[in-house]
């Protein structure tokens, strides 16, 4: 049996490799590469710091903390836990320390990750070929949070905490391919077909326990068995297709390119896990008409159409149970997930279109390339949250089309091009808009991500923006003046936090990249630019429920002006204009109450006046420096003359620096900063700032050697 095998393997490998004559026709290829990767990173807590937990992350509490008081100090001289309020508050209570978060919380990750592939390729004819590829990537990843005793933390954690995860992710893919490509007369054409599969799996553990016996050693072995929670996640998903592309081209000037792929995935319902989708695009060169025409170096005209499927996260088609555990009462027991799964999901498509042109002119030194597109997504897979008199909080869904039109344009030269000086530029711009129509019956409102500060959530409008900020407002008359309570003098609101107060997109952004070169000296710098777009101050939000704005530094006298209303109807009320002005040492009669005016004011900054969520609202530009680079090509005369081109074929040193420099009207920290948080359909949580970490300004220098 084994001889008819390499019988069979050998005929195979004659008929692979048949000769016509001296001409050989069959070549196989074989290739593979490897890469290993290890990184560690610490870190520590920033933001809003752990969930859970009354202590919070390092830069919430430099904005909380006392201005006469020296935040380094952190420590008694006997090494135990300095606290501002030491027996005047529970500890859980405090405002961490921003340095003993940093030294007694440590939070770090490794991550361990090797990617590979094998592929081979087959020559049948000039104009056939067949790949096979096969790849691969896996990592492991670690994380690992510690919680020093003494922290300003909930109870059970004050005598410290530890947890752990490893995540595993392997996946896997295979790519058969079939290449076709032949030229007849003035035309070249091409196809393919192929088949493709992938498999992704992830498992991730989780350990967490609180209470160490022994102070400061950070054991699983140090925290006694009922203080510990370990739990273990699987999950797999399967994807696999056909696909096939058809191209043609007549005398360099006319292209037509045609695909279609058909897929099939594990975590769709089976009647509904293949779907197809194809696409259509063309480009028309047009200057091949016009070589007579010196000033126009190439010119093209291209137009694309496209749609594309996507799946489902796994398991949202199923619902589960919790894994057993104590139930009110100290019963031990499990029930429903507070997730409802939907056995009739089917696929997200999106259609996209573009209509572009492409010019040069004099030989290169001025381009311009335009793209006007759409980009429509249907059938969005949202997770909106449900009444809980249904017994589940979320269930993955089929709602909402998202339609995204834009513009882009490119404009690219060499102003100046002399023996020794070059200077070449770049403008980048665009624009986008985003909108959201036909979410499911009674939801209005579609919250693309858990971040909420104060009132203010990423959200998007049935009917409206896609990137806009929801909130609360003050009652206001028709002609606009906020009505006041007459009792208490506190601007009024109907508590709604559903009002659409703005829309982060920005208007315009771009770039504006320039590279200066003076024989062997380069220059080059990158400037990018934003117009418009609202973004949420958060951090100025803190820092006025906290008295810590500038906004609140007056705590003596507080000044209300609005409209009272005096009579009327409630079709056709009559408003009166009213000034009210509280003095921190006086008492004021609030609905029968004597109350100090000092907790007047206070009120106000904390709570009426994050009420119109609008007043921390920015709508914002800015100019950043990006990146700036100054190189040397020190592969010169001197280079040469002193011998060292034999070994050396080339070196660069080079200095370049990052975020260096930043003009914008934002009065927070970094524009570009954002809450942490994913949105359902993309959106996460960009425009909204809360006291986040700006980006890094950055130097470094480097040599590069060729050899």
């Amino acid at each position: 049996m084994t001889k008819k095998v390499l019988s069979q393997i050998q005929d195979t490998i004659k008929l692979l490799y048949r000769f016509n004559g001296d001409q050989k026709y069959g070549k196989l290829t074989l290739g593979a590469n490897v890469a290993y990767s290890l990184a560690n990173t610490d870190k520590t807590l920033t933001s809003a710091g752990l969930y859970n937990s009354g202590g919070t992350g390092a830069m919430t509490s430099v904005y909380r903390w006392s201005r006469n008081d020296d935040m380094r100090v952190y420590l008694n001289p006997d090494g135990s836990k300095y606290r501002m309020f030491e027996g005047r508050q529970a500890l859980e209570d405090d405002v961490e320390n921003p340095y003993w978060i940093i030294n007694r919380n440590n939070l770090n990750d490794n991550t361990e990750r090797i990617t590979g592939n094998i592929n081979a390729s087959f020559k049948i004819t000039d104009w056939w070929d067949v790949v096979y590829r096969v790849g691969m990537d896996s990592y492991l990843t670690k994380n690992q949070t510690i919680i020093g005793a003494q922290g300003a933390v909930k109870k059970l954690w004050q005598n410290g905490m530890m947890s752990e995860s490893d995540f595993k992710y392997n996946y896997w893919s295979s790519n058969l391919m079939s290449n076709f490509n032949k030229r007849v007369g003035d035309f070249d054409l091409g196809g393919l077909v192929g088949y493709f599969a992938e498999q992704t799996k992830t498992t991730n553990n989780r350990r967490m326990g609180y209470d160490f016996v022994i102070d400061n050693f950070y054991s699983f072995e140090n925290i006694v068995d009922a203080n510990e929670i370990f739990s273990v996640n699987h999950s797999t998903k399967r994807l696999f297709g056909l696909y096939g592309e058809l191209r043609a081209s007549y005398k360099d000037m006319l292209y037509l390119n045609v695909t279609g792929r058909n897929d099939w995935s594990s975590t769709l319902p089976v009647e509904n896990r293949s779907y197809f989708y194809p696409s259509v695009g063309g480009s028309f060169v047009f200057s091949e008409l016009m070589k007579d025409v010196s000033w126009l170096s190439f010119g093209k005209l291209r137009a694309s159409w496209a749609r594309v499927g996507k799946d489902a996260a796994p398991y949202v088609t199923n619902t589960y149970l919790w894994a057993p555990g104590e139930m009110l009462g100290g019963f031990i027991g499990s029930g429903n997930s507070w997730t409802r799964g939907n056995p009739y999901l089917k696929q997200e498509t999106t259609s996209s279109f573009e209509v572009g042109a492409e010019l040069r002119f004099l030989g290169g030194r001025l381009n311009l390339d335009y793209a006007y597109y759409t980009n429509n997504s249907y059938d969005q897979i949202l997770s909106p949250r449900l009444g809980q008199s249904t017994g589940y909080i979320f269930v993955s869904v089929n709602g909402g089309d998202i339609y995204n039109k834009g513009m882009e344009l490119s404009i690219s030269g060499k102003p100046v091009v002399n023996k020794n000086f070059t200077w070449e530029s770049t403008i980048n711009m665009s624009r986008n808009k985003g909108t959201v129509d036909n979410l499911l019956p009674g939801v209005e409102i579609l919250y693309v991500t858990d971040v909420q500060v104060g009132n203010a959530k990423a959200a998007s409008f049935n009917g409206g923006s896609f990137m806009g900020i929801s909130g609360s407002k003050w009652s206001r008359t028709a002609d606009g003046r906020v009505i006041l309570d007459a009792n208490t003098g506190m601007p009024t609101s109907d508590n709604l936090t559903t009002y659409n107060i703005g829309n982060r997109e920005p208007k315009l952004t771009g770039g504006f990249n320039n590279s200066f070169t003076y024989k062997n000296l380069n220059l080059s710098f990158l400037l990018d630019f934003r117009i418009g777009g609202d973004i949420y101050n958060g951090t100025d939000y803190f820092m006025t429920i906290n008295g810590m704005s500038k906004r609140t530094e007056n705590r003596e006298s507080l000044t209300v002006s609005g409209a009272v209303r005096t009579g009327g109807t409630n079709a056709e009320p009559i408003y009166e204009d009213r000034t009210y002005t509280f003095e921190a040492d006086q008492f004021y009669n609030i609905n029968g109450v004597q109350t100090s005016g000092r907790k007047i004011i206070q009120d106000y900054w904390s709570d009426y006046f994050a009420r119109e969520s609008a007043n921390f609202m920015v709508n914002t530009n800015w100019l950043r420096l990006r990146a700036i680079s100054l190189s040397y090509d020190l592969s010169g005369q001197w280079f040469k003359s002193a011998g060292l081109s034999k070994i050396i074929k080339g070196a660069t040193a080079t200095l370049t620096g990052s975020n260096l420099f930043l003009l914008t009207n934002y009065k927070g920290m970094d524009p570009e900063t954002s809450a942490a948080g994913s949105g359902v359909v993309g959106s996460s949580s960009v425009g909204i700032d809360y006291n986040g970490v700006p980006s890094t300004a950055g130097v470094a220098f480097g040599i590069n050697l060729k050899f």
